[in-house]
């Protein structure tokens, strides 16, 4: 069709975090995890179709490094935030009545209502176009139970994790999705940061619906089949609250008097603590580290050299590929190549200055340094990906286990 009309080509418009869905269980995988407007299909995609077609075609997606709550947010920007409530984001529509859109439990349900509600635009998108209240309705069934935990756990744990250990738990799938894009570091460096902001819209989403649902906690009166019971876990509330063990989600409560109420309404937010300690796996009192510095493109390419094993001349020629030029003190040749050429005592200083990184490559984590190899060696970065997970294999391998007791 596009070629029809002389079209330059295709556009998606679809959130960056659907279009990567970075696995958030270790059901959720193969065919259940589509990827149909992931980068790089659509940059095969892109290819194939300038292969048909025989000209320039670009097929892809403006909205990559946005979340959904962002797409949603833009409606807003453009005074069109009324539109929200022509649209439906169901999975199971066809399904569904003309008057009920949307049936409440499906991911794509959940993700919708946690977007219009981070945006603070849960007014043009109507609770009463729901089958089931996404946060609180009964779900049937333990897949409609299990996707509800997994996008909340999913959720809660992007928002936790720092940035250098997203970067090394999701390495391979950020290496895929930037495969092909221009500025390569820079992109997995969006990537990284996008699914930090929709952490964070999950969990202050989570925090909000507690807090509106107080009363509901307190009695014991929310379903536990619910996305909110399943994420906080009513026994761990009702223990918070010392609430009496007749207050079960699984039959009537029993009421709660005017003074049981008000002492434990009084301990609101000493319990949202303890859940939000739970949720996010802090301390209440984080104990303050002292920020390493990064290691900037010089020393990340000198590690890489190291990574890679490579010595002699083949060491000299990469660290100049990349750009790396030596730093004597003395005067002496001006590119590592015409260094090892020179012989001594240049070759020596060469190993030197490889020794001494070797030791600062040492005091560096893994998630570290998959960090700067995806930001400044995006070409080698699979290799580089695939050495350290070697490296630290090995390096296991080798710690001594403890003397197993003798028999007597």
């Amino acid at each position: 069709m596009a070629q029809s009309v002389q079209a330059g080509g295709v556009r998606f418009y679809e959130n960056g975090i659907v279009s990567l869905n970075l696995p958030i269980a270790e059901e959720a995988l193969r065919a259940r995890a589509s990827r149909t407007t992931h980068p790089l299909g659509l940059h095969l995609l892109s290819s194939l179709c300038a292969a048909v077609t025989e000209r320039d075609f670009i097929v892809d997606n403006p909205y990559l490094f946005k979340t959904k709550t962002e797409v949603v947010a833009s409606l807003a920007t453009h005074q069109a935030a009324h539109l929200i409530a022509h649209t439906c984001s169901c999975s199971h529509s066809m399904f569904q009545s003309k008057t009920q859109r949307h049936c409440g439990r499906c991911s794509q349900c959940i993700d919708r209502r946690f977007a219009t509600m981070g945006a603070s635009l849960l007014a043009h998108d109507s609770e009463k176009d729901y089958v089931s209240d996404v946060f609180v309705g009964p779900r049937n069934g333990p897949l409609e139970r299990a996707i509800a935990v997994d996008y909340t756990r999913h959720g809660i744990e992007l928002d936790r994790r720092s940035e250098n250990e997203l970067a090394a738990i999701f390495n391979a799938e950020i290496g895929r999705a930037v495969r092909y894009e221009a500025k390569c570091g820079e992109a997995a460096q969006k990537i990284i940061s996008m699914h930090k902001r929709h952490g964070e819209v999950v969990t202050r989403v989570l925090e909000q619906k507690v807090t509106e649902n107080a009363a509901k906690l307190i009695r014991g009166t929310l379903d536990d089949t619910s996305l909110l019971a399943l994420a906080i876990g009513e026994e761990h509330l009702r223990q918070q609250f010392h609430l009496p063990a007749e207050a079960s989600i699984r039959g009537p409560a029993k009421p709660v008097s005017s003074v049981e109420l008000s002492a434990t309404l009084a301990n609101i937010d000493q319990a949202m603590k303890a859940f939000l300690t739970k949720f996010r796996g802090l301390t209440p009192e984080p104990i303050k580290e002292k920020k390493k510095r990064k290691p900037g493109k010089r020393d990340t390419v000198i590690f890489a050299a190291i990574l890679m094993e490579l010595k002699g001349m083949k060491y000299c020629s990469f660290l100049q590929k990349q750009g790396i030029k030596p730093k004597w003190s003395d005067p002496g040749p001006a590119t590592y190549p015409m260094s090892y050429q020179a012989g001594e005592p240049w070759r020596k200083k060469v190993q030197d200055e490889k020794t001494r990184a070797k030791q600062r490559m040492n005091g560096f984590s893994h998630s570290e340094l998959v960090n700067v190899f995806i930001f400044h060696l995006p070409e080698e970065f699979e290799e580089l990906s695939r050495l350290l997970r070697s490296r630290n294999s090995h390096h296991a391998s080798k710690t001594p286990t403890a003397a197993k007791p003798h028999k007597h």
